[in-house]
């Protein structure tokens, strides 16, 4: 009989950290204009959807720099350029074939070169999200590519064939068309900017249903 309740207390223990974990976890909010992560909450937002130039050559980056103000990187924004606040940070991020030129700003990182899905015209979407730790996203594909720059926590990529994790300062390019979902690692909240270089004519994002997708490669 004593036996038989230890094994019953160890496998009530055992089901209350499966369900404390269920309740831990939960989906990120989709990335809308304005979100509260513009105001320091928690959430993706939508900094801008801008058209690129005709005519781009094959070796592009994804290049980061700062300025002291948010007026002076709005001084240097280009046609393939967007600045923004984010992090109590003036940003400035542009798609170009260089990364000498900063700008006036400092420079800060360069992601590429990017492989860009065949299309006539490009476009970008620039995101700002915070999110905490045990928060996922839905799984989801890209009609271009996706390119990471990590300003505080830590995140990991669940995709089909590995799971990558990322830490501040670190950078990570998603080639077009692969399944993907992003879980919020480590201990702090996480702070991210994101870009999508992305087939016009298509939409940025298709999300998945909850459950539905290919296989991925879990986070350890």
């Amino acid at each position: 009989m004593k036996a038989r309740i230890a094994y019953l207390s160890i496998a009530m223990a055992l089901l209350s950290m499966l369900i404390a974990g269920k309740t831990y976890a939960q989906a990120m909010s989709l990335c809308v204009k304005n979100s509260p992560e513009r105001r320091g909450e928690l959430g993706c937002s939508i900094i801008e959807n801008k058209s690129l130039p005709d005519g781009l050559e094959e070796r592009l980056y994804w290049h980061i720099d700062k300025f002291d103000s948010l007026d002076a990187a709005r001084a240097a924004v280009g046609p393939a350029s967007v600045a923004f606040d984010a992090d109590g940070i003036s940003w400035l991020i542009t798609i170009e074939t260089q990364t000498v030129d900063h700008h006036g700003g400092i420079h800060v990182t360069q992601v590429g070169p990017l492989q860009l899905p065949r299309a006539e015209k490009y476009s970008m979407q620039i995101n700002s999200s915070r999110f905490t730790p045990g928060m996922y996203s839905l799984a989801h594909v890209h009609s271009g590519v996706e390119a990471f720059y990590v300003i505080e926590g830590e995140l990991c990529l669940e995709t089909p064939t590995q799971a990558m994790t990322l830490r501040k300062g670190e950078t990570l390019a998603i080639p077009t068309g692969i399944p993907m979902r992003v879980v919020v690692t480590g201990s702090t909240p996480r702070h991210v900017l994101a870009i999508i270089v992305h087939d016009a004519t298509q939409p940025p994002t298709t999300r998945m249903e909850e459950g539905k997708g290919p296989q991925l490669v879990p986070c350890k």
